[in-house]
């Protein structure tokens, strides 16, 4: 109905660097079962958020969030700082 196809065997996860490569995979805009995974998910938080008026047009916003690069320049951005906060603990704790 959605035009999602695929088996929960090929978005199982795995260790923490195989889930990180497979989530800058999806935002690099890889196609597969684990894009189609994340763009339904985010496509109903967007609907459910009341940011879009059905599924279909909260998946599309998914989509095109990833398509534009917006969500790899927000990861990038989180990255950065939780590297910045980790940091500026260590110095605080004298490490």
């Amino acid at each position: 109905e959605l035009g999602f196809d695929g088996r929960l065997e090929e978005v199982a996860g795995g260790s923490p660097e195989e889930n990180a490569a497979t989530a800058r995979a999806v935002l690099d805009g890889e196609p597969g079962p684990s894009r189609d995974l994340v763009t339904l998910n985010a496509g109903a938080a967007i609907y459910v958020g009341g940011r879009a008026s059905d599924l279909g047009g909260g998946i599309a916003a998914a989509t095109e969030t990833i398509d534009s690069g917006a969500g790899k320049e927000v990861l990038g951005r989180l990255v950065e700082t939780t590297r910045s906060l980790a940091e500026a603990g260590r110095r605080s704790s004298g490490r």
